[in-house]
């Protein structure tokens, strides 16, 4: 009873630090693809031909069940905490009209039915009389399509949708030879003028223009269909706050109920999760076991913080071999996308190094021209793979070459020939070689950089380091996103980071002995 209460006692105090530390740093505050929370299986890269199967994938003894039906359960859960979590994170998120692929079966398939329908439609207009048995269809569904419109206090419109647009009446009118079907498509043209977002103003005014009924009620559903995806887009607008507010606790809630599934049938959910937490500790163990060099700062002591800390730093330069966290899967993604964005910005800054120490005192301290070279380097790099990257910096090469001589022409100076022209391309092209020395100092920067922006308690604003003057604004647009993320991150999963770290400091050996 005692060990039992001591032990709590202990796991909830590295809870306690987690979230104090992190709220100290603006990190533990709560809340900035198909992702179902992808099964631990998910990988980062192609996986070897003959992989060896991970502990998960060995079953417990004795076996364990769990129903299809739980597992589907647990899996639409995680789908609706993966919507919640874009729309808590992703202040630009919207929903977006799904284009089919133009050569898909689905594409074909669809194209043929729309165009069996509305062949049919005209046909049986031609007759004559006309038969208006299809157009009694798509009055039927535009007014269903109107009612989605509608708003709660939208109850008197609600009404005269229902009165004018009225089934029986409408039938009644066809049997009896009375039926104007431009009048109740003008009217349903004026009702959707006034739903309408502005952004679809002009597209109204087309949908009046046209006066055959085919076209005409092509038109008006395709507008309706955007209209109805405006109105998600602001009713996702609208209720952003709340859901910011309420998706820690929701996705915590949705995580857990996935764990004891998993537990259920004898997977570890956590097993890379604690494999990347383990990594952070091994390091900063054996940081704390190193003597610091003379003049270095002291070395980062073994503390929950700190290796959550070096474990969310990681994950700017991930290592593909390794299998990622649990937890971040959601935003695997994102932070891949940030790591891409910290090297792309390593390598600009390392261009502009080396095009200033080569060019040497005429362009020195020359900040328009550094900006002008970094636009075009930014241009040249969008986009390129690493695997194209050397020809990709051939090109940047040629490009800086040619704007300094532009420049040193402008202002007097001595243009460059091509043997300088051929030392300043050689210097960049060494620039796509893992350990060349200035890569490494500017990459070294700019981790280190981002690590005291996010994780310093010093009130006083930080100091961009040398070189890297120029790429400030991204520095820090990466600096925001990547605190963002890491915020909300901690934020849902704290709780299983604590626990999960506590287990490591407990049986942490005795440094000194």
């Amino acid at each position: 009873m005692s060990d039992k209460h001591n032990k709590s006692s202990q796991e909830k105090c590295m809870d306690e630090e987690l979230h104090s530390e992190g709220n100290e740093n603006g990190v533990g505050s709560s809340s900035e693809s198909e992702g179902e929370l992808q099964h631990k299986k998910h990988r980062t890269r192609t996986p070897s031909p003959h992989p060896v199967p991970p502990s998960f994938m060995v079953t417990a003894s004795p076996p364990k069940f769990i129903s299809f039906e739980d597992l589907m359960t647990a899996a639409n859960g995680l789908k609706n905490m993966t919507l919640a979590h874009e729309i808590a994170v992703d202040n630009n998120f919207k929903l977006e009209k799904l284009e089919i692929p133009a050569n898909s079966v689905q594409r074909q398939v669809k194209e043929i039915m729309h165009k069996a329908f509305w062949d049919a439609l005209e046909t049986k207009l031609r007759e004559d009389p006309p038969d208006y048995t299809h157009a009694l269809v798509l009055i039927q569904e535009v007014k269903e399509n109107l009612f989605s419109l509608l708003l709660p206090q939208h109850a008197r419109l609600r009404a005269q949708i229902d009165e004018v647009l009225d089934m029986e009446l409408i039938q009644q009118k066809m049997d009896n030879d009375a039926f104007d079907i431009f009048y109740y498509s003008d009217y349903v043209v004026t009702i959707m003028a006034k739903l309408c977002a502005p952004a679809r103003d002009e597209r109204i005014s087309h949908v009046r223009e046209i006066k055959e009924v085919v076209p005409l009620f092509k038109e008006i559903f395709e507008v309706l269909d955007l209209m109805k995806m405006d109105m998600a887009n602001f009713t996702i607008q609208q209720m952003r706050p709340y859901i910011q507010q309420q998706s820690v606790d929701y996705e915590r809630k949705k995580f857990q109920e996935f764990l004891e599934k998993q537990r259920e049938a004898g997977v570890d959910g956590l097993e890379f999760t604690k494999e990347w937490l383990k990594r952070s500790f091994d390091r900063l163990q054996q940081e704390a076991g190193q003597t610091p060099l003379e003049g270095a700062t002291q070395n980062t002591p073994v503390t929950p913080a700190a290796v959550m800390n070096g474990a969310y730093m990681e994950l700017l330069n991930w290592d593909e071999n390794n299998v990622y966290p649990e937890t971040l899967l959601i935003d695997q993604t994102r932070f891949m996308d940030l790591g891409e964005k910290t090297r792309r910005l390593t390598l600009i800054s390392s261009t502009l190094l080396v095009t200033y120490n080569t060019v040497g005192s005429p362009i020195s301290g020359v900040q328009s021209l550094k900006e002008r070279l970094k636009t075009q380097i930014c241009t040249i790099l969008e986009g390129v793979p690493d695997r194209d990257l050397s020809c990709a910096l051939e090109n940047v090469g040629e490009q800086i070459h040619k704007e300094v001589n532009m420049y040193l022409k402008e202002h007097g100076f001595t243009q460059r020939d091509e043997g300088q022209k051929g030392n300043l391309l050689g210097q960049v092209r060494g620039l796509t070689t893992p350990d060349n020395p200035v890569l490494s100092v500017m990459s070294k920067r700019v981790l280190t950089f981002i690590a005291l922006a996010l994780f310093s308690r010093h009130t006083e604003p930080l100091k961009v380091p040398p070189g890297l003057s120029v790429v400030e604004k991204e520095l820090s647009q990466i600096c925001g996103s990547f605190l963002r993320l890491i915020s909300h991150n901690r934020a849902v999963f704290g709780s299983n980071y604590a626990e999960i770290i506590g287990a490591l400091i407990m049986r942490k050996p005795n440094l000194s002995s």
